[in-house]
């Protein structure tokens, strides 16, 4: 076994830069299972080393992703009524890039409940999920326009769209670069993808956490803005959510765009230093890690009170979105 954070030769190149000079910042999961991840020393993208074949990562999501993460094959109510919150919190967070009458496809959209969110607002939204059990709730008890499936076959092939959403969709693709061109020439010019992804530099969850099988390809700000100039597209808005947990940016399609060469190897060093630094020790003693857990365990509690009252997914959900609907109203 390598000995973390030391120099490595990566077997697989950096996607973004090519680089193969990294730092082993990884050698098991989140469930102690040997998994190798790395960080690009010239540009700060984080990655599975080796990369597991396609067949596998295909299989896992078609059948087993949702499962492992929610432990159903279908969403609960207490799932669909978590995801509405997130849905609000969302388009909160992004209206301005979210008008009326617009047309917006939503990637691994789960159980729908932002598609649900968006057209209710007025947007004409759609979504392609891999899961066929979250998709086949999503478009026979949600009645919504849910395709099932993966990225490349579901994409309409003439269709171009104001909006494109990817909410923790881009770590688990291979071939990212290839992918944000694909979904770059299904926007309309001046158009917007919006991309959410675990933080690669928050220090909120427990060393290592963040590392699974599922993950191909960790991120922060800057690397998701240079995948953005990869494909001709400028970061025009980056926010964090729960705490740094998360990252979201705003890449827009502007054929006017000329990107600047620059040395990124600053943002390597310094994902480094705070991963290096992020201990078991330093995290258990820091009051936030237990003030997290606690607020976590509370908020669920309220959930399981909430979620109780209702009857089924739909109720749960429109629960969450009618006193949203009704916080957007003019006082």
């Amino acid at each position: 076994m390598v000995k973390l954070f030391t120099p490595h030769q990566a077997e697989t190149p950096c996607h973004l830069c090519q680089s193969r000079d990294t730092w082993v910042i990884g050698e098991l999961d989140r469930h102690g299972q040997p998994l190798r991840t790395v960080l690009c020393q010239d540009c700060g993208l984080g990655y599975a080393d080796p990369q597991p074949d396609s067949a596998t990562i295909q299989r896992f999501y078609e059948k087993d992703y949702r499962k492992e993460y929610k432990g159903t094959f279908k969403p609960k109510k207490k799932h669909t009524y978590r995801a509405g919150k997130v849905a609000m919190r969302r388009h909160a967070q992004l209206k301005r890039f979210l008008p009326q009458e617009s047309e917006l496809l939503d990637l691994g959209s789960g159980g729908g409940e932002f598609v649900f969110l968006m057209r209710s607002l007025g947007i004409d939204a759609m979504g392609i999920e891999p899961n066929e059990g979250y998709a086949l709730y999503a478009k026979e008890d949600l009645g919504l326009p849910i395709q099932e499936g993966f990225i490349t076959d579901k994409l309409p092939v003439d269709k171009k769209f104001d909006v494109i959403t990817m909410f923790h969709v881009l770590e688990h693709l291979q071939d990212p670069v290839a992918k944000v061109g694909l979904l770059a020439k299904h926007l309309k010019e001046g158009g917007h993808l919006i991309i959410e992804v675990p933080n690669l530099e928050t220090t909120l969850h427990y060393p290592g956490n963040c590392y699974h099988f599922a993950h191909l390809y960790h991120f922060n700000s800057e690397t998701l803005a240079f995948l953005g100039e990869l494909n001709g597209m400028r970061c025009v808005f980056t926010d964090y959510s729960q705490g740094d947990d998360n990252v979201t940016v705003v890449l827009q399609k502007d054929h006017s765009f000329i990107p600047q060469k620059k040395d990124r190897s600053g943002n390597a060093k310094k994902i480094y230093e705070t991963l290096k630094n992020h201990t078991f020790l330093s995290h258990v003693l820091r009051p936030k890690t237990h003030i997290k857990t606690i607020g976590k365990q509370f908020k669920q509690l309220q959930e399981l009170v909430t979620v109780s009252q209702f009857s089924d997914q739909k109720e749960a959900l429109q629960s969450a979105l009618n006193s949203y609907q009704g916080s957007l109203r003019p006082s």
